[in-house]
């Protein structure tokens, strides 16, 4: 708990801006889905570049092959998504679902980690988990039609939820002396 307590102005901004940015999400979930594709698509698009790079420079490396195809992949589909966005929305809706429920059982896990830690407001990570994994069901049962918008709404909804967990983890590390948790802290 000490080493949470001395990084936990970090957690504030972080936390703080997860929410700013989870209700610019929420409130323009469209311009949201849109912007995800775009960043994706940019990410993917560097990431083809910097491995292409990364294989010419180190030509002895083995596999060499299977790395320029690997980049060659990434920056392809990095400039689909850039060429049109709403489409990459629409199939970011379903990777976003996968994240989702990664993200979740992570999250979960991390609920758990911290509970069996002593650690207090455990159970605002359990939430967020679990709420990570709700909204990957939500996507699924949209399709295509509404996964663009949900996109947004999910990814708005998952940075608000993660933001407060964060503040209440931090809070927990100023309220509760370490390793002891306070009766409102208990799950």
């Amino acid at each position: 708990m000490a080493a949470v307590r001395d990084k936990s102005i970090w957690l504030t901004l972080e936390g703080a801006l997860l929410i700013v940015l989870g209700v610019l999400a929420v409130f323009s979930p469209l311009f949201a889905g849109l912007a995800v594709a775009i960043i994706f698509g940019w990410l993917l698009l560097m990431v083809g570049i910097l491995g292409a790079a990364s294989a010419f420079v180190g030509r002895d490396h083995h596999h060499q092959g299977w790395r320029l195809a690997s980049s060659a992949i990434a920056a392809v589909v990095g400039i689909l998504l850039l060429m049109n966005p709403l489409v990459g929305a629409v199939g970011l809706g379903f990777l976003i679902c996968a994240y989702l429920v990664f993200a979740g059982v992570t999250r979960v896990g991390l609920a758990l980690d911290h509970r069996k830690r002593g650690g207090g407001r455990w159970g605002w990570l359990m939430a967020s988990g679990l709420l990570d994994l709700v909204l990957a069901l939500a996507i699924l049962a949209l399709g295509a039609v509404g996964s663009t918008v949900m996109v947004g709404v999910v990814v708005g909804v998952n940075l608000i939820i993660a933001g407060v967990a964060l503040l209440m983890v931090r809070r927990s590390t100023l309220v509760a002396a370490p390793g002891w948790m306070s009766r409102s802290d208990a799950p």
